[in-house]
């Protein structure tokens, strides 16, 4: 008999969220680190050979923690089929939906933190401090930080009472002091993921791979 164990794949980012949500059942959670996210075209190679590493332990079914992350996803497939959000990127699926991702996004232009952005120090400031300031200077290192945010009018915090919400709050602030722009806070759950884990899995909010199924851009 084909085995029916879930494995998640996911970001790093996401870690929290799927802990949270999978607690004690018996579903397996692989995260890969968000430093993928740097280097688009390796993620499926590297995606799949986490997804066959799963597949060896027993999993025959995968669901991805992933969306379609500037298509960091694309060919990714699975011996027992995948489930992938249909989502562009994970703040969709912070903020619960694609759809209420669009109407947020659309009236509020914001950068989004969450705990998992914070801690894998994606975060502007934590950027500007760890990688650009020890090439550029920290004067210009602002500058060109307040450049790659020159659209956003907002900084976003994505609170689902995960984290520190205190901490997440005030790291927020900060970058928005920094880069002057206003803070915006969007209150969410773990719905997105609890339905990704367990289902039900619609079609306007996931898709659904047969197995050996490659994953293409179409779908999104």
């Amino acid at each position: 008999m084909t085995s029916q164990k879930l494995t998640v794949v996911a970001c790093d980012i996401l870690r929290l969220e799927f802990e949270t949500v999978i607690g004690d059942a018996d579903i397996g959670l692989k995260v890969l680190e968000y430093a993928l996210h740097n280097t688009p075209a390796q993620m499926p190679g590297r995606i799949m050979e986490v997804v066959r590493e799963a597949e060896r332990e027993g999993a025959g079914r995968i669901a991805l923690g992933y969306g379609l992350c500037s298509k960091g996803t694309v060919g990714v497939q699975a011996e027992g089929g995948l489930v992938i959000p249909r989502c562009h990127d994970c703040i969709a699926m912070l903020i619960g939906s694609p759809e209420r991702y669009k109407e947020i996004f659309y009236k509020y232009p914001a950068y989004y933190l969450s705990a998992g952005w914070v801690r894998n120090g994606a975060d502007p400031l934590t950027a500007v401090e760890q990688k650009y300031t020890p090439r550029l200077g920290e004067k210009k290192a602002m500058r060109a930080m307040g450049l790659e945010l020159a659209n956003y009018k907002y900084v976003c915090f994505v609170n689902n009472g995960l984290g520190d919400s205190q901490a997440l709050k005030e790291r927020a602030l900060e970058n928005c002091r920094a880069f002057n722009k206003e803070y915006l806070e969007v209150p969410a759950g773990l719905e997105y993921f609890e339905r990704l884990v367990r289902g039900p899995h619609s079609q306007d909010h996931f898709l659904t791979l047969r197995p050996g199924q490659p994953l293409n851009d179409e779908e999104f």
